[in-house]
Protein backbone atom coordinates (compact mmCIF):
# COMPACT_ATOMS: atom_id res chain seq x y z
CA UNK A 1 0.00 0.00 0.00
CA UNK A 2 1.50 3.38 -0.93
CA UNK A 3 1.84 5.82 1.56
CA UNK A 4 0.27 8.20 0.31
CA UNK A 5 -2.65 5.90 0.62
CA UNK A 6 -2.23 5.37 4.30
CA UNK A 7 -1.78 9.08 4.76
CA UNK A 8 -5.05 9.88 3.77
CA UNK A 9 -6.56 7.14 4.97
CA UNK A 10 -5.12 7.92 8.91
CA UNK A 11 -6.11 11.78 7.98
CA UNK A 12 -9.81 10.65 6.86
CA UNK A 13 -10.02 8.19 10.22
CA UNK A 14 -9.30 11.78 12.11
CA UNK A 15 -11.12 14.07 10.40
CA UNK A 16 -14.34 11.36 11.14
CA UNK A 17 -13.50 10.93 14.73
CA UNK A 18 -13.60 14.77 14.92
CA UNK A 19 -16.81 15.24 13.26
CA UNK A 20 -18.58 12.26 15.58
CA UNK A 21 -16.70 14.09 18.48
CA UNK A 22 -18.51 17.52 17.33
CA UNK A 23 -21.70 15.66 16.85
CA UNK A 24 -21.93 14.30 20.30
CA UNK A 25 -20.49 17.40 21.50
CA UNK A 26 -22.90 19.59 19.71
CA UNK A 27 -25.96 18.70 22.21
CA UNK A 28 -24.03 19.66 24.62
CA UNK A 29 -23.13 22.60 23.86
CA UNK A 30 -26.31 23.78 22.78
CA UNK A 31 -28.15 22.46 26.17
CA UNK A 32 -24.93 24.67 28.00
CA UNK A 33 -25.71 27.73 25.88
CA UNK A 34 -29.71 27.39 26.34
CA UNK A 35 -29.51 27.12 29.91
CA UNK A 36 -26.70 29.71 30.69
CA UNK A 37 -28.31 32.12 28.48
CA UNK A 38 -31.76 31.54 30.01
CA UNK A 39 -30.06 32.00 33.48
CA UNK A 40 -28.10 35.40 32.21
CA UNK A 41 -31.66 36.49 30.89
CA UNK A 42 -33.44 36.08 34.37
CA UNK A 43 -30.87 37.51 36.02
CA UNK A 44 -30.63 40.63 33.83
CA UNK A 45 -34.58 40.87 34.30
CA UNK A 46 -33.89 41.14 38.10
CA UNK A 47 -31.67 44.25 37.51
CA UNK A 48 -34.13 46.15 36.48
CA UNK A 49 -35.07 47.86 39.54
CA UNK A 50 -36.43 51.62 39.62
CA UNK A 51 -34.62 52.47 42.86
CA UNK A 52 -31.16 51.29 41.35
CA UNK A 53 -29.27 54.22 39.00
CA UNK A 54 -28.49 53.05 35.75
CA UNK A 55 -25.09 52.99 36.21
CA UNK A 56 -25.64 50.28 38.94
CA UNK A 57 -28.09 48.75 36.64
CA UNK A 58 -25.49 48.58 33.91
CA UNK A 59 -22.98 46.89 36.24
CA UNK A 60 -25.46 44.11 37.96
CA UNK A 61 -26.38 43.10 33.73
CA UNK A 62 -22.67 42.74 33.28
CA UNK A 63 -21.87 40.60 36.13
CA UNK A 64 -24.86 38.49 34.81
CA UNK A 65 -22.92 37.37 31.35
CA UNK A 66 -19.87 36.70 33.46
CA UNK A 67 -20.73 32.85 34.24
CA UNK A 68 -22.06 32.59 30.33
CA UNK A 69 -18.88 33.87 29.32
CA UNK A 70 -16.83 31.74 31.73
CA UNK A 71 -18.57 28.37 30.70
CA UNK A 72 -18.15 29.04 27.55
CA UNK A 73 -14.17 30.01 27.68
CA UNK A 74 -13.87 26.83 29.58
CA UNK A 75 -15.92 24.72 27.08
CA UNK A 76 -13.99 26.17 24.20
CA UNK A 77 -10.60 25.63 26.05
CA UNK A 78 -11.26 21.88 26.55
CA UNK A 79 -12.49 21.52 22.64
CA UNK A 80 -8.91 23.26 21.73
CA UNK A 81 -7.16 20.88 24.19
CA UNK A 82 -9.10 17.74 22.86
CA UNK A 83 -8.14 18.52 19.18
CA UNK A 84 -4.64 19.05 20.29
CA UNK A 85 -4.85 14.99 21.80
CA UNK A 86 -6.56 14.09 18.97
CA UNK A 87 -4.01 15.31 16.58
CA UNK A 88 -1.22 14.64 18.97
CA UNK A 89 -1.96 10.76 18.77
CA UNK A 90 -2.98 10.72 15.00
CA UNK A 91 1.04 11.95 14.68
CA UNK A 92 2.16 9.45 17.05
CA UNK A 93 0.40 6.71 15.25
CA UNK A 94 1.49 7.86 11.27
CA UNK A 95 5.08 8.53 13.15
CA UNK A 96 4.98 4.72 15.28
CA UNK A 97 3.93 2.40 12.75
CA UNK A 98 4.31 4.25 9.16
CA UNK A 99 8.01 6.29 9.93
CA UNK A 100 8.94 7.04 6.12
CA UNK A 101 5.46 8.94 5.65
CA UNK A 102 6.36 12.78 5.40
Amino acid sequence: MGEQVVTERIQRKLEEANATVQQHLAGIQDHVNFTMQQAYFKCAYDCFDRRRTQEAINNCVENCGMPVLAVNNVFESEMAKFQVLLTSNFLHYKYHFFPNIT
